[in-house]
């Protein structure tokens, strides 16, 4: 049976252009299996975001290839008018449009447009069997029950309730506003829901989350309080409650071992049922014992299933709650499992680089981003009138350092959105950190590439061709080095600052001293957390407005030397996981030399070709033991990309 992603390929066979401008205003081509499928044909594909971004690229890298007819080169915007385009291009090339309602022509395109193109396939699927009308409303029901399979009929009480949004945001389904608004409507029908904030428990994973862990807090007071000789599970209240459901404890003991909701702290006076000991601080060396294995089980399995960004982005969520509470416990007999897994993981990951990474780079930057070049364009796109944006880097940081500042900052009362997203390769500050800031591909700050000095004038520039003058936007870097004070913050210098991006480096300076590897680096971040700095800027930036994002350029990985190389000049930058060339010939060569992974990947400079070292080693001296990035392991390329949601 024919395919959705089939039906859209099948507009791109046999056309007699080397030029192809497509109209997509649906967001059909946001899909990394149809970009993959159309690179195998022939095509190069660029997202047309920018019209100066696509000339550079075009007169840069296209036209010569294109004017002889040596490649074929796809252009598309999420524009709805062909206006969009440069007039040259129209006259060169051909074009098309591509339209959601000619895969789906017996729904609602208004509701359709909003869906996941994950969801595609059952909604494909189910297109074929439906036969109502294309309102909103019957399309709203069909798909609820067909695709979502939600029985919002059946949700009756706060048990059903709780078995669906556990499923929904565990899962990380991302209903559509529309479906969200209609599942909030009939739920608010039910007389058993009344008087629990059912609208903010749907449309929101962290508000979620702070509720369960709440809830669950308040259950295990209760059940403590009971008198001392009774049975806990023959109590009204125990068998009331809707966390003594079989599924609800099933699906609330994964949010604990994977560190979604914290347990509960509480002086232990009587014995509970053993399926509640998972959530609760008791017999701390079981219950890291069965975590660690919960998540080691989870992340090999998932190792051959991985074939999409979004599947590496749950795994590095899991390595990195699995990674950090080894190095948090100091327990040395699992460090040896732990490489082992990760060398594995890395195996594969490196594998989906190789072919896979490309793609990425031609996906858009909404409805989340999937690069860190995304995040500004996101945030352009995202913000509302005159909101206040505050952008914070934390050069260096890992998933799994995000992971114990996020421990930390949960203590002192914040929430937050959690994504992740991919640095660009090599992982070293000057490029990844550019794009940032600059929101563009490396090849468009090729002069400034082995530099950071121009990120001001960068952030700058791109806020100001997005409407906002400079004079109302900031930029700071070499935060974090001392105690917080408020007066030096440049975000509060000015009341007219709107948009304020700055560069917190402590995990940076951590990772370069990190003598004794991870170790220290946990170490040296466990002592920053204690003075506040990150906590103390959080709640200024929220108390003057701020819609507050952090992210990190790239992040780390522990690595042993192979020995120094010796080329004399021959290399342009030698870093310790990564070597730069600008000449092919000398880096063809050096691959053949030296035991690394040769990257001349999409969006870098024509002269700029990187030899990465292989996972778990270094060109330091042999067996120094290090901390550093530049290369392609998963720990390096995928970082959080967070929203704080409050204080």
């Amino acid at each position: 049976m024919k395919t959705w992603r089939e039906e859209v390929l099948e507009k791109f066979i046999h056309i007699p252009y080397s030029l192809l401008l497509v109209n997509d205003p649906d967001f059909l081509l946001n899909d990394e299996q149809i970009l993959q499928q159309l690179r195998s044909t022939g095509y190069e594909v660029v997202h047309f975001h920018d019209s100066i971004f696509t000339r550079y690229l075009y007169e840069t890298q296209f036209r010569e290839r294109v004017e002889q007819d040596e490649l074929r080169l796809l252009i598309y915007s999420n524009e709805t008018e062909e206006t969009c385009f440069p007039y040259d291009f129209l006259q060169q090339g051909y074009h098309i449009r591509l339209h959601i309602r000619d895969l789906f022509p017996k729904f609602s395109a208004t509701v359709v447009r909003q869906l996941d193109k994950d969801d595609f396939d059952g909604l494909y699927a189910a297109h074929k069997s439906y036969q109502g009308s294309n309102s909103d409303k019957e399309t709203l029901e069909y798909i609820v029950k067909h695709v979502y399979k939600i029985p919002y009929e059946l949700i009756d009480s706060e048990v059903e309730l709780y078995k669906m949004l556990l499923s929904i945001h565990y899962e990380k389904k991302q209903l559509p506003q529309k479906v969200q608004e209609f599942l909030i409507e009939k739920l608010a029908e039910r007389n058993e829901l009344k008087g629990m904030p059912v609208k903010r428990l749907l449309m929101s994973t962290s508000y979620f989350f702070q509720y369960i862990e709440k809830r669950w807090v308040e259950f295990v007071q209760q059940l403590s309080a009971l008198e001392k000789d009774l049975i806990l599970e023959e109590s009204t209240f125990y068998l009331a409650h809707p966390f003594s459901n079989p599924d609800v404890r099933r699906l609330m003991n994964d949010l604990f071992t994977e560190g979604y909701i914290r347990k509960a702290k509480i002086d232990v006076t009587r014995s509970f049922p053993s399926w509640m000991k998972s959530g609760i601080e008791i017999e701390k060396e079981d219950s890291m014992e069965e975590k660690l294995r919960h998540l080691y089980d989870k992340i090999v399995k998932q190792i051959p299933a991985a074939s999409r960004y979004k599947d590496w982005l749950h795994m590095m969520e899991w390595m990195a709650e699995y990674k950090c509470t080894i190095l948090e416990a100091n327990k040395r007999e699992y460090e040896e499992e732990a490489y082992t897994l990760f060398q594995q993981v890395n195996g594969a990951f490196e594998q989906w680089m190789m072919t896979n990474y490309r793609s990425l780079t031609s996906l858009p930057p909404i409805p989340k981003p999937k690069m860190v070049h995304h995040i500004v364009q996101f945030l352009a796109a995202k913000r509302a009138q005159n909101e206040k944006i505050a952008l914070l880097v934390m050069d260096g940081m890992s998933y799994v350092q995000w992971k114990r500042i996020k421990h930390d900052l949960e203590n002192k009362g914040f929430t937050f959105e959690e994504h992740g997203v991919f640095a660009w390769v090599p992982t070293l500050t000057s490029v990844s950190r550019q794009a940032i800031f600059s929101g563009h591909f490396p090849s468009v700050f090729s002069q400034s590439i082995h530099t950071t000095a121009k990120e001001e004038n960068y952030w700058k520039t791109f806020w100001e061709n997005n409407g906002v003058l400079k004079q109302y936007v900031s930029y700071q870097k070499g935060l974090g080095k001392d105690r917080y004070k408020k007066e030096e913050i440049a975000a509060f210098r000015r009341p007219s600052i709107k948009i304020y991006g700055a560069v917190i480096d402590s995990i940076d300076r951590f990772i370069h001293g990190a003598v004794q590897g991870e170790k220290s680096l946990m170490s040296e971040l466990q002592l920053w957390l204690h003075t506040d700095y990150l906590a103390q800027l959080l709640a200024d930036l929220h108390d003057a407005k701020f819609t507050i994002y952090i992210t990190s350029d790239h992040g780390n990985t522990e690595s042993v030397g192979i020995g120094r190389i010796s080329e004399g000049v021959l290399a342009e930058q030698k870093g310790e996981r990564v070597r730069i060339y600008d000449d092919a010939v000398l880096w063809k060569e050096a691959s053949k030399k030296i035991n690394g992974i040769p990257w001349q990947g999409a969006g870098l400079p024509k002269d700029y070709y990187a030899l990465l070292a292989p996972y778990g080693q270094a060109f330091v001296h042999k067996n120094e033991r290090i901390v550093s990035h530049g290369s392609i392991s998963i720990e390096e390329v995928i970082v959080p990309f967070i929203r704080v949601i409050a204080h």
